[in-house]
């Protein structure tokens, strides 16, 4: 019996095999592409189990998807896909008093900012896809956004899992507990944790491998495992997450700098204000709106948030931020009430954009180190080791991001004169393998990480080994064995 056939007795969802689902679902916003033999729009937790009984007994690898924003292709198999944003995308409670929120993985992020506004609440974690991306998603990838500098990534939010293992039975994990099957796992992991910890990279957000330096950091949170997992150890069926009081006050504040490396050069000293974000906007990736407030069409703009409790702190706030730029950075805008601020930031959010539209006809981007971070110290020579790379092979490029972490994308532009839709000319491959392997040899020496909020999926899964020693692998591969020993759950992506 064909498997779409065997699903149809029992599945409560839609499943299709149609090849326009099927040619819909074999990309995301990566550039790989793979065809899945069938999507399935799972309604409940049942369906999840009948979808694994299915992959286990046809020898199928299983997916989940939210919106498919992922860089890398996490989300794509040659199996099953399952699209949680269907059915599975209601919350399911909201606790103002306690601040949590208990949501299904098909939930999307902007959805659930506005309910949240409705009661002066937030969810801080916020990528440029928030508007559409899911709550799944965001946790299968770590992800956290420009607040991520004053308030972290999605892992620092997560309270509770309840998912489904692989062979289809429930499990839990949670603040301080978690259930029998997953405790035995965790085992060997115990007494060794900091030793463990020690050996992760030193940077403020990591999405790199699984965290398992996060399970036992400060106390025992064993659902922190799933943050960055990116689907290949359970399959969730809620998530219940903490929720923060919205700022009373917040000030933005654009800053221009000459170049990428002046700004690098002045980020500690920005940082010393303490904002909440500190984010940057190379001028290739400008839209018109802001671009008009710059002094000239190069250099650089910094976005820079603070969030305040008493109204008269904007003064100070101000006083300090110009005697930190001084003397090469010029603040060239700035707003206090949210729809000016909001306006402001959309120009930031729409970076990615813009760096696609950079890179049409025949210049290609080139994306394996677009996510590295290391530390704010070193940032500054590592971007001035980043150019000198791009100059030396005469290569245009688009940088934006997260200044603040030490955290920004950047991507060469290849040009291909013939203007097609192959693949690179091997000495363009080549080139940009070696410019991979000097980065991500600065990444290690500075003990950084190649993927900091994106993730590892197909394209960047071949290079952790360049991030943890084998001891930390041998773990990795213990993890994935012990949760999904028929390797169905999202192969190939972290475990190779």
């Amino acid at each position: 019996m064909d498997v779409s056939d065997e699903l149809k007795f029992s599945f409560k969802g839609e499943i299709s095999d149609e090849a326009w689902i099927r040619d819909y679902y074999s990309v995301d916003s990566s550039n790989h592409q793979i065809y899945p033999k069938l999507v399935c729009f799972p309604k409940d937790e049942d369906d999840i189990k009948i979808s694994l009984s299915s992959a286990i007994k046809n020898g199928l690898a299983i997916s989940c998807r939210g919106a498919g924003t992922s860089l890398l292709g996490q989300s794509l198999s040659n199996g099953l896909v399952l699209d949680f944003t269907k059915h599975m995308n209601k919350i399911l409670d909201l606790d103002i008093q306690s601040n949590w929120v208990n949501v299904q993985p098909g939930v999307v992020k902007g959805l659930l900012d506005k309910e949240l506004r409705k009661h002066d609440k937030f969810l801080p974690p916020n990528p440029a896809s928030s508007n559409y991306c899911t709550i799944g998603g965001m946790v299968s990838n770590n992800s956290s956004g420009p607040y991520g500098l004053g308030y972290g990534s999605i892992l620092g939010y997560l309270q509770k899992v309840d998912f489904v293992y692989s062979d289809g039975r429930k499990g839990f994990a949670e603040n301080g507990l978690c259930d029998d099957r997953f405790n035995k796992f965790l085992l060997p992991l115990f007494s060794i944790h900091d030793k463990i910890s020690s050996m992760y990279p030193n940077v403020s957000k990591n999405s790199c491998g699984y965290r398992l330096d996060s399970i036992f950091t400060p106390t025992f949170n064993p659902q922190n495992l799933f943050a960055a997992s990116e689907g290949t150890l359970a399959i969730f069926n809620s998530l219940k997450l903490k929720i923060l009081d919205l700022p009373i006050f917040r000030s933005l504040y654009i800053v221009y700098f000459s170049s990428v490396q002046n700004a690098c050069m002045y980020s500690n000293k920005i940082l010393s204000t303490r904002p909440v974000a500190l984010e940057l906007l190379d001028a290739p990736v400008m839209d018109s709106s802001i671009k008009s407030i710059t002094t000239s069409n190069n250099g650089c703009l910094l976005f820079i948030e603070y969030f305040y409790q008493n109204q008269g702190e904007i003064d100070n706030i101000s006083k300090l931020l110009r005697n930190a730029v001084y003397s090469e950075g010029k603040i060239v805008e700035q707003a206090h009430d949210i729809d000016s601020i909001n306006n402001l930031w959309n120009s930031r959010r729409n970076a990615l954009n813009m760096a696609i539209k950079y890179t049409v006809g025949n210049r290609k981007p080139f994306t394996i180190f677009e996510d590295t971070a290391v530390s704010i110290n070193h940032i500054y020579e590592y971007i001035t080791y980043m150019l000198t790379l791009y100059n030396k092979h005469d290569l245009s490029y688009v940088i934006y991001g997260h200044l603040g972490n030490g955290n920004l994308h950047t991507r060469p532009i290849i040009t291909d004169p013939s203007n097609s839709n192959d693949v690179l000319n091997s000495t363009q491959t080549r080139m940009l393998d070696d410019i991979t392997k000097l980065l991500f040899q600065k990444v290690k020496e500075y003990k950084g990480t190649i993927t900091a909020e994106h993730g590892d999926g197909i394209s960047r899964t071949p290079y952790i080994k360049n991030v943890y020693n084998s001891f930390i692998l041998s773990y990795f591969e213990y993890i994935k064995k012990s949760f999904d020993p028929s390797n169905i759950l999202n192969p190939g992506k972290i475990i190779i």
